[in-house]
């Protein structure tokens, strides 16, 4: 799903998170994409399970694959109980 906000773009849905050495680990996904000049950023919250996203979270490097196949990288920057914050640190496909 998608939702046009004040020139960003909202997505909502459910993917899986996959980092090198760790479980992967599905979750519920808020995506806010804002157009920048040198390209898109994205940053949002993903919910899932603690145990799983906490490994994660550990990693520098880790793969958002969302609901239409596509992935890109992210980084999680903060975790609280099953609520991860994260920022994307690649490009951004079109979602």
């Amino acid at each position: 799903m998608s939702e046009p906000e004040d020139g960003l773009n909202i997505h909502t849905g459910r993917g899986v998170v996959i980092a090198e050495g760790c479980e992967s680990v599905r979750v519920r996904y808020r995506i806010v994409v804002e157009p920048r000049s040198d390209g898109p950023v994205a940053h949002g919250t993903l919910t899932g399970r603690h145990a799983g996203l906490w490994p994660i979270w550990l990693e520098p490097d880790a793969q958002l694959r969302v609901k239409s196949g596509c992935s890109f990288a992210i980084s999680i920057t903060d975790l609280v109980g099953d609520v991860a914050e994260f920022e994307s640190t690649g490009p951004v496909p079109e979602l």
